[in-house]
């Protein structure tokens, strides 16, 4: 009996789809509000410089603060101060800011405030 003859494997290979922003080996990000001082959204913004994006700024802040022993104080905000604005987080990001307010700060804003102290602290206890 005669042995059929296999299909040949293509010499190149398949075509890739182009990755888009925020798909593959990247976490999903989720679009949050939070109300916060406008001086912690300078300082947010000035951070960009250092980690890329806000949203990644904020992480980064988040993750020191939530590890500190007694994390920065943060007085309260004047009303009229108050912002309203909407960052790209990670799920675990969002779940930091909620852990914060609900042991240290209080309010998600005040909580932000004290995750951007926390990233200009030079020396971290």
């Amino acid at each position: 009996m005669k042995e059929r003859k296999q299909a040949r494997k293509p010499s190149h290979p398949a075509e890739l789809v182009p990755r888009r922003r925020g798909q593959g080996d990247a976490a999903p990000t989720t679009p949050k509000s939070y109300t916060v001082p406008f001086s912690a959204i300078v300082e947010l913004r000035h951070a960009v410089t250092e980690y890329g994006s806000q949203g990644r700024a904020l992480q980064v802040g988040t993750e020191i603060a939530i590890r500190m022993k007694k994390p920065p104080a943060v007085s309260e905000p004047k009303p009229e101060e108050l912002i309203r604005m909407t960052y790209k987080l990670l799920p675990r990001t969002i779940q930091l800011i909620q852990e914060l307010t609900a042991s240290e700060y209080g309010t998600a804003g005040r909580a932000i405030a004290g995750c951007i102290k926390a990233l200009k602290i030079k020396k971290i206890n």
